[in-house]
C-alpha cells in the first residue's frame, strides 16, 4: 500500500470532510480513501469518448445521409 500525504488542505475543506466521514461512520483516512479509490475507478471522459469512437461505425455515407435529409426521409 501507498502512502499519501495532502499539504495545504484549507481548515474548511478538512472540517467538512471530516464531518462528513463522521456521517458514514468512517475515519478521516477511511472515508480519504474510498473517495480516492472510487475517483480511480471513474474512467476518464477522454478514455470513454476514445473508446465510444473505436466501436462507432457509419453505414451511411456523408453524402447518403446529406440526401436523406434534403429528401426529408429516414434510411433504416
Amino acid at each position: 500500500m501507498a502512502t499519501l500525504y495532502v499539504r495545504d488542505l484549507s481548515e474548511e475543506a478538512l472540517t467538512e470532510l471530516k464531518i462528513r466521514a463522521a456521517r458514514n461512520r468512517q475515519s478521516l483516512q477511511a472515508y480519504a480513501r474510498t473517495l480516492l479509490e472510487e475517483e480511480a475507478a471513474t474512467p476518464a471522459l477522454e478514455d470513454v469518448v476514445a473508446r465510444i469512437r473505436e466501436q462507432a461505425t457509419a453505414r451511411l455515407s456523408t453524402d447518403e445521409v446529406l440526401e436523406a435529409i434534403g429528401r426529408g426521409t429516414r434510411h433504416e
